[in-house]
């Protein structure tokens, strides 16, 4: 089977849309959401329409968490601070109570589904280094963790139980899955790896591999959105440049 992993969509409608667009010619025959489904982008309520409406399991990430109020605002930096306050207004209580209830993790048979990391993941610590993989890892129960929340692609890999795990950033090219894996698979809505197309995964459970996938979308549409809603200048900017 051919399972998609996508989250960090933050809103932004046509990178969504264009994903969503290219799993189709992908052969998929399920979704997995890692959360963000808001924050930063102009679009919460038609980006949660289509997740729920999709019925695909999905996990809360921290944007999701403080829009809904269940995190503090403070935590946040000017600019996502701003963002949160705006997505507050522009939902409705129903699409509020939705975000409250989505579960911090999901497991099933061969894989786990995390925002941030399994170690303490109230707290949406990043992995992003050796140190918090390996501290992943050791709460990891499955072959396989998905997770979110930096927006960029990156596998690590467990070797030996005590040792700190490698990783590898290159990404281009289907990785074959070897023992236990951490997996993220960058962001719809705001990438970070300065490359502005949006990101997703995908895991082929028959074949044992991993294949990230890059595509396309209107950037200067969601960023004029963005302006348009009079949102901080930054988060439209950072969709242009991937950054």
């Amino acid at each position: 089977m051919r399972h998609a992993f996508f989250g960090d969509i933050h809103a932004n409608l046509e990178a969504l849309r264009a994903v969503l667009a290219d799993m189709i010619t992908q052969r998929i025959d399920d979704m997995y959401c890692l959360g963000d489904i808001v924050g930063y982008g102009a679009n919460p309520s038609e980006c949660i329409a289509i997740i729920r409406d999709l019925a695909c399991p999905a996990v809360g990430g921290n944007h999701d968490a403080a829009a809904a109020g269940k995190l503090a605002v403070d935590q946040f930096n000017e600019y996502a601070r701003a963002a949160i306050i705006w997505t507050r207004r522009h939902l409705s209580q129903e699409e509020t109570d939705w975000l409250l209830a989505l579960p911090l993790i999901r497991h099933f048979p061969d894989y786990s589904i995390v925002h941030s990391s399994l170690d303490d993941p109230g707290d949406f610590n990043y992995v992003d280094s050796v140190v918090e993989a390996a501290a992943c890892f050791r709460k990891m129960q499955r072959p396989l963790c998905f997770i979110g929340h930096s927006h960029v692609p990156v596998v690590f890999f467990e070797d030996e139980p005590q040792a700190l795990p490698r990783y590898t950033l290159s990404l281009d090219q289907t990785i074959q899955i070897e023992g236990r894996m951490i997996v993220n698979p960058g962001s719809v809505g705001q990438p970070r790896d300065e490359d502005p197309r949006a990101a997703y995964c995908i895991y082929d459970s028959d074949e044992m591999q991993i294949t990230f996938r890059r595509v396309s979308y209107d950037t200067a549409a969601a960023a004029g959105k963005v302006r348009a809603a009079g949102l901080p200048e930054l988060l439209a900017f950072r969709l242009e440049i991937g950054r």
